[in-house]
């Protein structure tokens, strides 16, 4: 028997690395169950013997075996998948896929798989389970952590059963196991079997897009009852790049648990977590200089995958564009869910890149990495602009430069009620859009109102920085400025065109201050020229201006239950009066209908006329 004929023995396949944190104990393997048939054997304590007996199936000559099980096992520096699946905090953000799950997710990015298919990509060694849960222990049990999360779904749960009692295994450290299923297990009451199977990490995602030129080429036979995905032989190039992702994967899932929860500067996005008391507290005790050192993941390495995560990938593949994308970067994760297909994917990568970048930034912080380039004031496109944390511009600025900015384009300023409640009938019957972020009323409630406060605030742009242009300081929008026209009746401070002219002079006035408060001193004045209008009605007030006696009348009469006793010709008479008088239609009510004595009205109504009648 030889212990290398399927390839070198110089570390077991599940020989433990040393864990980063206090409380996840060093594994060992124990016993191994080989086949179906839940025979085992002991496994001696070096890890070269308990290779051998591993390799025991891979006899040279043999002619029951595939020829792929006695390939050469990917022994992978630092940490194994098992290493990082047995870490306290491991996969408490985004849960372990079953085939099944893993096969869902794969499909909202563009990928048509079956159980099959997944089988095929591991025999060829370019997409291996993350690990892989056996019906009996094959190592030490970890033991259940209390710095670990006792929240999560059923994948998370079985696979911390499985860590606790041994029952983890490193296929990537293993040949070929021809015998192991990838189909759905079937469960028969009142049997309640332990599950066992395979487990992905949601990372293992990644190198989907690498195989897309593989998984087209597949094709499907059946054998009896069983379907099988045929692919073909992956060159050599194609097994390092995958290799290559399934080192990125195991550092995320390792790590992941650190940086994930406060990816957005905005937000802290905790899952499967009882406290966020209990994540600060697993935060302040993260090393990562000896996280580093235990998964053996070299920070120019690091930097290199993020960079080829934003460049190759990301920049390349997004389907939106530049403009949008900046945009979509700014929504919370729980708005990604909606994406699919290739802005699923180019999103997948900006997020594993800024993981990655995040590691990178705390160990230059701890002097083991050269810090980032600052590109605050890089004119040309680099690869970290691509970051999901590169924000130069606002949110504002962001929805301005396409055109979807929530800010009105026109406010409105109406003083009355009937103003209010008829300019939007108006808009619609014009068949303009009733879309707000087009055009917003604001209600004045009287001329006696601070005008020029309001007139700042809904008018006024709000500036970003300066940039250069030729002849003249000029600078970025962050909100655009919007169009004021005023509606108003001709009461004092409105009653002459020069005192209108006056108001809007101060409203001019007031803009220019908040410009200046801005840094802006000199604002070219042919730009808020045209920022301020005012109207004045050419009657004493809106009803008036607008509608006749006895189109008032009958409108009047509609709204009113009792119109106070009145026929319609008292009724027109007072509104006449009123009209004459130059008064406001509410003295109609207020004061009601003149008398045969001068200064002598007909008293006050039982109650007014408004848009909402009492019931």
């Amino acid at each position: 028997m030889r212990a290398g004929a399927c390839g070198r023995a110089a570390r077991g396949p599940d020989a433990p690395g040393t864990p980063p944190n206090p409380g996840l104990a060093a594994v060992a393997p124990a016993r191994r169950p080989m086949g179906r048939t839940g025979r085992s054997v002991s496994a001696p304590t070096d890890p070269a013997g308990f290779t051998s007996i591993m390799m025991m199936p891979c006899v040279l000559g043999s002619t029951r075996v595939s020829p792929l099980r006695c390939g050469p096992v990917n022994l992978p520096d630092g940490a194994t998948s098992v290493d990082v699946a047995s870490m306290p905090w491991a996969m408490t953000q985004n849960e372990p896929l079953a085939v099944d799950d893993f096969i869902k997710e794969a499909q909202k990015r563009g990928f048509h798989l079956r159980p099959a298919s997944l089988r095929e990509l591991y025999r060829h060694r370019l997409l291996i389970p993350f690990v892989q849960i056996t019906n009996r222990p094959v190592r030490s049990p970890a033991g259940p952590d209390a710095a670990g999360s006792p929240f999560g779904g059923t994948p998370i749960t079985d696979l911390r059963q499985a860590r606790d009692t041994g029952r983890l295994r490193d296929l990537a450290a293993l040949p070929y196991q021809p015998r192991l299923s990838f189909e759905p297990v079937k469960w028969t009451w009142p049997s309640n079997p332990p599950w066992t199977g395979v487990l992905y990490s949601p990372y293992q995602l990644l190198a989907l897009p690498e195989l897309d030129a593989t998984v087209a080429r597949q094709t499907f036979h059946r054998r009896g009852e069983r379907i099988i995905a045929r692919m073909p032989k992956p060159s050599q190039l194609l097994l390092d790049r995958l290799g290559r992702f399934r080192k990125i994967a195991i550092v995320l899932t390792a790590v992941e648990p650190r940086y994930l929860p406060n990816l957005d500067p905005e937000f802290i996005q905790l899952s499967n977590v009882p406290y966020i008391t209990d994540w600060a507290a697993y935060r302040g005790g993260f090393d990562p200089v000896q996280t580093q050192g235990w998964l053996s993941y070299p920070s120019e390495q690091i930097r290199n995958d993020a960079e080829f995560l934003l460049l190759m990938r990301a920049h390349r593949r997004d389907p939106v564009g530049d403009d949008w994308s900046q945009l979509m970067r700014r929504a919370p994760a729980k708005s990604r869910k909606h994406l699919k297909d290739a802005a699923l994917i180019a999103m997948d990568d900006r997020i594993a890149a800024e993981i990655l970048l995040r590691f990178y930034e705390d160990l230059a912080l701890h002097g083991n990495a050269e810090p980032l380039p600052d590109l605050s004031g890089s004119m040309g496109w680099h690869p970290l602009h691509e970051r999901l944390s590169n924000r130069n511009d606002t949110l504002d600025e962001a929805l301005t430069d396409l055109g979807v900015s929530p800010h009105p384009r026109v406010v409105l300023a109406l003083e009355g009620e009937t103003e209010v409640y008829h300019a939007p009938l108006v808009w619609r019957t014009l068949g303009y859009s009733s879309a707000p972020e087009l055009i917003r009323i604001l209600k004045l409630g009287g001329v006696g109102q601070n005008l020029q406060k309001v007139a700042a605030l809904n008018v006024a742009p709000l500036i970003g920085k300066q940039v250069p242009a030729p002849g003249a300081a000029a600078w970025s929008v962050i909100r655009p400025s919007a169009y004021l026209l005023m509606a108003v009746d001709p009461d004092k401070p409105f009653n002459t065109p020069e005192n209108v002219g006056k108001e809007r002079t101060k409203l001019l006035d007031e803009i220019r201050e908040v410009l200046r408060a801005q840094g802006v001193e000199r604002p070219n004045p042919d730009e808020l020229e045209h920022l301020v209008e005012i109207r004045v009605w050419n009657a004493s007030c809106y009803e008036f201006a607008h509608f006749t006696d006895e189109e008032l009348a009958d409108g009047i009469t509609a709204a009113h239950d009792t119109v106070n006793g009145w026929s319609r010709v008292e009724l027109i008479a007072a509104l006449k009066h009123w009209r004459d008088q130059g008064k406001d239609i509410k003295l109609v009510w207020y004061r009601g209908g003149p008398t045969a004595q001068p200064n002598r009205w007909t008293g006050k109504w039982e109650y007014e006329v408004g848009i909402c009648q009492p019931d």
